[in-house]
């Protein structure tokens, strides 16, 4: 796929976005921090609802480019089955922060729970 046909493909992009952030553990804030948006930009992004092609074009090339991912690996990320983070990115984390044991346990069930309201709501 090109990368100019992903504007066709807003809304299926936004999909795969959402996968990818949430997979690698991201949160909106500290993503859109680190590939250098706004976060009103990610989620009209997230969303499907940037109208201007070249708008779309801008941020969308500096993501992929944070992510280092192509246009073909973005269109065919499949979520993981199992999440086991390891790290979770915050915009107020220390560069060198790891969580312990106890932490991770918590996180992967709080995503279960998240899992779980995207189910049934």
């Amino acid at each position: 796929m090109t990368f100019d046909a992903l504007f066709e493909q807003r809304s299926q992009v936004a999909s795969k976005l959402k996968e990818c952030i949430r997979d690698k553990g991201y949160t909106k804030v500290s993503f859109a921090k680190r590939a250098e948006i706004s976060r009103p930009t990610l989620d009209r992004l997230l969303s499907g609802s940037i109208d201007s092609k070249t708008t779309f074009d801008r941020h969308m090339q500096k993501i992929l480019k944070m992510l280092r991912m192509s246009v073909d690996e973005l269109m065919f990320y499949s979520a993981q089955q199992c999440r086991s983070t390891t790290v979770v990115y915050s915009q107020n984390a220390p560069k060198d922060h790891e969580m312990n044991d106890n932490a991770r346990k918590q996180y992967a069930l709080l995503l279960d729970i998240v899992d779980l309201c995207t189910v049934y709501y």
